[in-house]
């Protein structure tokens, strides 16, 4: 308890600090992101010692104290640097027996727990037919590769239920060796930008946890619930919102 409580001041110490460098310096939003993704880390690397779900601390964040770089929707799509790879009706049953037509409501984020590959290799994949699922877009520390048209259901989320029906799916990468911090930059820009284009508020953001309970995405869950750093990514794709909106 007293390694957490030296980890909290320390912390603390690092926003306060970070807060005054934006004010003196006026840092870039993302020097001031690769700041929070440091703080991130040192947050959740500690616990209580007790491995008890509950143990990770909630990450305070100031979001209002960021400074909002204005940008146009367009601006905002063309960082997330996006590919159209779209998978062939022909080419996996999941499209010819599972989409149907959808307006999306909610956006369901999940990590790929595959270490070995990044955006390239998962459309190579679903292309291929060789994955079980399909969902609207793979995210990488490149790129941003689309699958599946947004008004068509994947079948990522529940098995067919509500959170395929109505949810864009989008999988964020973690291939070793690629930056999981730009990874998690871009996709929080994707879903900022298509929270404006389609009117998704903030609390229908939801990770796949959501659905179905499952421990995903497992990089942004603290003991396998949404917590801190859930609520850190949250705090990204509510900058980028404003950015736009």
């Amino acid at each position: 308890m007293k390694d957490f409580l030296r980890v909290q001041e320390y912390v603390s110490h690092l926003v306060e600090r970070g807060e005054s460098l934006i004010r003196d310096t006026k840092l870039t939003d993302r020097r001031v992101f690769l700041a929070e993704a440091l703080a991130l880390l040192t947050l959740t690397s500690c616990s209580d010692g007790g491995g008890k779900v509950g143990a990770a601390p909630m990450i305070s964040f100031k979001p209002s104290s960021v400074p909002i770089i204005k940008r146009s929707p367009r601006q905002l799509r063309k960082e997330c640097k996006i590919i159209d790879d779209m998978m062939m009706p022909s080419s996996s049953r999941l499209r010819r027996t599972k989409g149907h037509s959808m307006t999306p409501r909610f956006i369901t984020v999940h990590n790929t727990e595959n270490f070995h590959a990044g955006a390239i290799q998962h459309a190579r994949a679903l292309n291929n037919g060789a994955l079980r699922n399909n969902w609207h877009f793979t995210v990488d520390p490149y790129m941003t590769i689309q699958h599946i048209p947004l008004d068509e259901s994947g079948y990522h989320a529940d098995s067919g239920g509500p959170g395929d029906r109505y949810s864009i799916g989008i999988e964020m990468c973690e291939k070793r060796g690629d930056s999981i911090v730009k990874t998690f930059d871009r996709a929080a820009k994707l879903i900022a930008y298509h929270m404006y284009e389609y009117n998704i508020p903030l609390r229908n953001v939801v990770p796949h946890y959501y659905w179905t309970g499952k421990r995903c995405p497992h990089l942004l869950l603290d003991h396998g619930v949404p917590r801190g750093k859930w609520s850190w990514f949250i705090s990204r794709v509510d900058y980028y919102y404003r950015c736009i909106s």
